[in-house]
């Protein structure tokens, strides 16, 4: 029979253990979004622990109770929760860092979700095309380089969000994204990305406009705010979902209705899906989008979910 959990992993020791978890997040080699995220799977764990009546020994200290607790929360987020395998996972990763870079305690033994093989969520033609529009008619010179950038390079968004002036080395007939920053402990590799010419022209409009910005003459920064600071990663997905909200790719109904669908990594998926399905090599579009495994960039030639349905709709049935 399972032992009541131990009265000093109840109540007040669970919010001690989080809030020195957001304290080491704070210093972790995180970007702000998995710190963000992290935080809150770890303190959505947590709060089940609280309310959980019975547990094998103490889950934040002893290994086997450990396992005990992230197989029997991976059930309720299953069963209970209803959570599809991309939840379950993501929190499970969740708790790889919690347990092993915060107690100490290492990797939980719990496995991992099955998922669908299935693409990337990209934008399809209808969408660009819509998307596309709505940044022609978009008032912000800057805020239409932003997205632009974003649709024909493929970076995340805290690569953008880093770059400065010196990273878009542009002329009248050429241009690149220099990415110094990318994803990883050791800061990722160096890339080269050439500039599309609906992106570079773009982009030398926001640069003639930039110095009229405040602390414009201050700052080494490509992308500013209205403060004259750096444009944030938060700003630029801001910024990305005005622009979807304009061009109508907003969820119609549901638990998400009224959320754009658009994000900045639906444009990096679309930059991938495009290269891919245009016949560029694998190992090119690795080395574009700054994966360090072609897995990474292999998942781009799945098919998605239009193109199952494309697939049905295509089928002729007959009664003979």
């Amino acid at each position: 029979m399972a032992e009541p959990l131990p009265a000093t992993t109840s109540g007040a020791r669970l919010s001690r253990v989080l809030a020195g978890y957001r304290t080491a997040l704070a210093r972790a080699d995180l970007s702000d979004g998995a710190r963000r995220a992290y935080a809150s799977r770890v303190a959505g764990f947590l709060s089940w622990l609280a309310e959980t009546a019975t547990l094998d020994g103490d889950p934040l200290a002893e290994a086997h109770a450990r396992d005990f607790a992230v197989r029997d929360y991976r059930a309720h987020l299953k069963t209970v929760r209803k959570a599809k395998p991309t939840t379950i996972n993501a929190m499970l990763t969740a708790l790889d860092h919690f347990y092993t870079h915060h107690l100490g305690l290492g990797r939980p033994l719990a496995r991992r979700e099955q998922q669908p093989a299935t693409a990337p969520q990209a934008l399809d033609e209808g969408e660009q095309r819509r998307f596309l529009r709505a940044v022609q008619r978009h008032p912000s010179a800057r805020d239409r380089a932003v997205v632009l950038v974003l649709l024909y390079t493929g970076l995340r968004a805290d690569e953008l969000a880093q770059l400065d002036i010196t990273d878009v080395p542009i002329s009248t007939r050429r241009g690149k994204v220099i990415v110094r920053a990318g994803k990883g402990r050791d800061g990722g590799t160096y890339r080269e990305v050439q500039l599309h010419r609906t992106a570079r022209e773009a982009l030398r409009v926001w640069l003639d406009e930039r110095p009229d910005w405040p602390a414009a003459g201050e700052s080494a920064a490509l992308w500013l705010n209205h403060r004259g600071g750096r444009l944030s990663v938060r700003s630029v997905n801001t910024v990305v979902r005005a622009i979807a909200l304009a061009a109508g790719l907003v969820h119609d109904a549901g638990p998400h209705a009224g959320k754009a669908r658009v994000h900045p990594h639906t444009l990096r998926h679309t930059f991938g899906t495009q290269l891919l399905r245009g016949g560029v090599d694998v190992v090119t579009v690795a080395d574009l989008m700054g994966h360090a495994k072609l897995d990474s960039t292999r998942v781009y030639t799945r098919s998605s979910a239009a193109d199952r349905a494309h697939a049905l709709d295509s089928v002729l049935l007959t009664d003979e």
